[in-house]
C-alpha cells in the first residue's frame, strides 16, 4: 500500500505544469486543511480591504480550487473506484445545488430570523452557496492528486497537529475563563446554562461549541491511532483532545468520541488499552464530576420524576422542534416530496408561535435533510448511507489497516452525533467527513489496483 495509483499502467490524468507549482498546490491545500478549525478566529474572519467574501480562509480555498481545475482534470476517472466515487459526489453536488437554488428567494426571510445569514441575495449566495462549497474541494483533491499512502499518512499528520493547535488554545482559554466550567452545574445543563460556554467558543473561535465539537468527534480517533503507531510523542497531543472534549461540556461531542475511541480499539484488538482507559474513566468521573459528566448521568429524567422521558432525553427535541416540524412537513405535499429547500427550518409557520423552539438546525440530520429536500432525495440518501456503511464495513475487513479503521471510527463517530445535530449537506460541522472519505476511498484504491497489477497464476 505505498505505491501511487494507477490503473492498466496510466496515471492520473493532469496537465503539464512545472513540479514546483504540483508541490505549491499540496501545501497550499495542506495549509487549507491546517486552517480548519480557526478560520473563524478573529485574525482570519476579517474581510481584506473591506471586501465582501475577501477572507484568508476563502481566498486559500480559491487558490486550492484553481490548483485543482488547472493542473487535474478533476472529474477525469482512471479507475472504475474513482469512477463511482465521482459519480457519487456529483449527485450529492446537485443535490446541494438545488436545495441552495430554491432558497435564494428565501433570504430576506432567512436573515430576519437567523441574523447570521446575509439578506441581500448576491451575499447569500456567497455565504451559502459558495463557501459551502470549498468544504467540498478536499474530496476531489485527495482523490485526484493524495493518492499515495504516504501522501495519506501526511493528510493526517496535519490534521493531527491542527486539531493538537486547537485542543491547546482551547484549553487555555477556558482555563483563562474558569466560570464556564461552574455555569452547567445549575439547572442540569440546559442550552441556557451553557450560553457562556457558547459565547466564548464564538469569541476566541468564531464558532458555537457544538461545531467545534464536531472537528473532535472527526478526528480525535486519528489522534489515536497516531498514539498507537507512532508511540508516546503522540500521546499527550490524545490526552489533550481528550481533556479539550471533557471541558468542552459537549454530551453528543463525549459520547460520540468515547464510542468511536472504543469502537478502534475493538477493531485493532487492543483490549488493554480499552480496559485501562476504561477504568482511568470512571476514576477520573470519581475524583472531578464535571456538569459534562453530572448531565449524562442524570439525563432522560424528569424534573421530580424517576420516568424516563424521550422528550427529556433528547432535552426537549421532540417535543420542541421534531414533532412539530415533522407534522407542518406532513401536512403540506410539496413540503413533504420536496422540502423547503436550504435552511428549510427558517421557512416554518410555526416561527415565534412558541409551539417550535427558534433553532437555526434542526438538530437532527436526517430530519434537517428531509425539511430542505423533501422524503424522495432522503430516502435515496438513507439507501446510500446503508449501502456506503456495509461497502465501507467489507473493505475495511479485507485491508485490516489501522489508519482506515482510524477512519472508519472517525465516520462512525460522526453517524452517532447526527442523532442530535450536524447535517447531510456541508457544512463547516461536517468539513472533515470529505477528506477523511476521500482517503477511506483512495486506500481501498490502492488495494483494489494492487490486486489488478498482480500476475495471474
Amino acid at each position: 500500500m505505498t505505491a501511487s495509483l494507477t490503473h492498466n499502467g496510466r496515471a492520473p490524468y493532469h496537465l503539464t505544469l512545472p513540479r514546483s507549482v504540483a508541490q505549491a498546490g499540496t501545501f497550499f491545500f495542506l495549509l487549507f486543511l491546517f486552517m480548519w478549525p480557526f478560520q473563524g478566529a478573529l485574525f482570519l474572519a476579517d474581510n481584506l480591504f473591506g471586501i465582501q467574501g475577501f477572507k484568508p480562509f476563502n481566498l486559500l480555498s480559491a487558490v486550492v480550487l484553481a490548483y485543482l481545475v488547472f493542473d487535474t482534470a478533476p472529474l477525469y476517472a482512471t479507475d472504475k473506484i474513482e469512477r463511482t466515487s465521482i459519480r457519487i459526489f456529483l449527485l450529492y453536488f446537485a443535490t446541494l445545488g438545488i436545495a441552495l437554488i430554491r432558497s435564494v428567494p428565501n433570504a430576506p426571510l432567512l436573515h430576519s430570523r437567523f441574523p447570521g445569514i446575509p439578506g441581500d441575495y448576491v451575499d447569500f449566495i456567497l455565504s451559502a452557496c459558495i463557501v459551502p462549497t470549498f468544504y467540498t474541494l478536499s474530496f476531489l483533491f485527495i482523490l485526484r492528486r493524495m493518492c499515495s499512502f504516504q501522501e495519506l499518512e501526511k493528510i493526517t499528520t496535519v490534521i493531527c497537529l491542527s486539531i493538537l493547535l486547537l485542543s491547546i488554545a482551547f484549553v487555555a482559554v477556558v482555563l483563562m475563563n474558569p466560570s464556564v466550567l461552574l455555569s452547567g452545574h445549575a439547572g442540569g445543563m440546559t442550552d441556557s446554562d451553557r450560553d457562556e460556554m457558547a459565547q466564548l467558543c464564538i469569541t476566541y473561535f468564531g464558532s458555537h461549541y457544538n461545531v467545534i465539537g464536531s472537528m473532535f468527534i472527526s478526528t480525535v480517533p486519528l489522534l489515536l491511532y497516531r498514539a498507537l503507531t507512532r508511540g508516546a510523542l503522540w500521546i499527550a497531543p490524545l490526552c489533550l483532545s481528550l481533556l479539550a472534549v471533557l471541558l468542552l461540556e459537549s454530551r453528543t461531542t463525549l459520547v460520540a468520541v468515547v464510542a468511536s475511541c472504543s469502537l478502534f480499539l475493538i477493531l485493532r484488538r487492543r483490549f488493554d488499552i480499552l480496559v485501562f482507559g476504561a477504568g482511568a474513566a470512571g476514576i477520573a468521573s470519581l475524583v472531578w464530576s464535571g456538569p459534562t459528566v453530572e448531565a449524562l448521568l442524570s439525563i432522560g429524567f424528569g424534573s421530580g420524576s424517576d420516568v424516563v422521558s424521550a422528550d427529556a432525553l433528547l432535552t426537549g427535541r421532540v417535543d420542541y422542534i421534531w414533532r412539530p416540524l415533522l407534522e407542518e412537513w406532513t401536512s403540506n405535499i410539496g413540503l413533504f416530496l420536496f422540502g423547503a429547500g436550504r435552511y428549510g427550518i427558517g421557512t416554518s409557520q410555526l416561527w415565534s408561535t412558541g409551539t417550535l423552539l427558534e433553532k437555526t438546525v434542526a438538530h437532527n440530520a436526517f430530519i434537517g435533510f428531509f425539511l430542505d429536500c423533501g422524503v424522495i432525495l432522503t430516502g435515496v440518501a438513507l439507501m446510500f448511507l446503508m449501502a456506503g456503511t456495509v461497502t465501507a464495513w467489507r473493505v475495511g475487513r479485507r485491508l485490516n489497516s489501522g489508519l482506515y479503521w482510524a477512519l472508519f471510527a472517525s465516520m462512525f463517530g460522526c453517524g452517532i452525533s447526527m442523532v442530535t445535530g450536524r447535517d447531510i449537506l456541508p457544512t463547516i460541522e461536517n468539513m472533515y467527513v470529505f477528506p477523511v472519505i476521500a482517503m477511506m476511498i483512495n486506500l481501498a484504491r490502492l488495494r483494489y489496483l494492487a490486486s489488478q497489477a498482480a500476475p495471474r497464476q
